[in-house]
């Protein structure tokens, strides 16, 4: 059956992930890594080798341990950033190595 109204792509979207929780999920998940730099600035990010995600856990690899430390000491306010930019709870715990 064709539809005569024109619907807006947002609103199929929307509706597409609406009812498919985990898919938006792990597009958000996928949208973390470019979301990097701007969360922490460039040169955080340029010291920045590695960013894996999965089940909540999200573990960030550092070459130094200056930044290390401070990415170790802002991983809460930094994961409450990430989730609050993403619009959903999908970092539970963030790791620093």
């Amino acid at each position: 059956m064709r539809r005569r109204d024109p619907i807006r792509i947002g609103a199929v979207i929307d509706d597409f992930f609406a009812s498919s929780p985990t898919i938006a999920r792990k597009i958000a998940e996928a949208r973390i890594p470019d979301l990097w730099p701007q969360l922490v600035g460039d040169l955080i990010a340029s010291y920045t080798t590695k960013i894996d995600i999965s089940n909540g856990r999200m573990i960030v690899y550092l070459t130094s341990s200056v930044v290390r430390n401070e990415v170790f000491m802002r991983r809460e306010s930094l994961r409450q950033s990430i989730n609050q930019t993403l619009g959903q709870e999908i970092v539970r715990v963030l790791i620093v190595k």
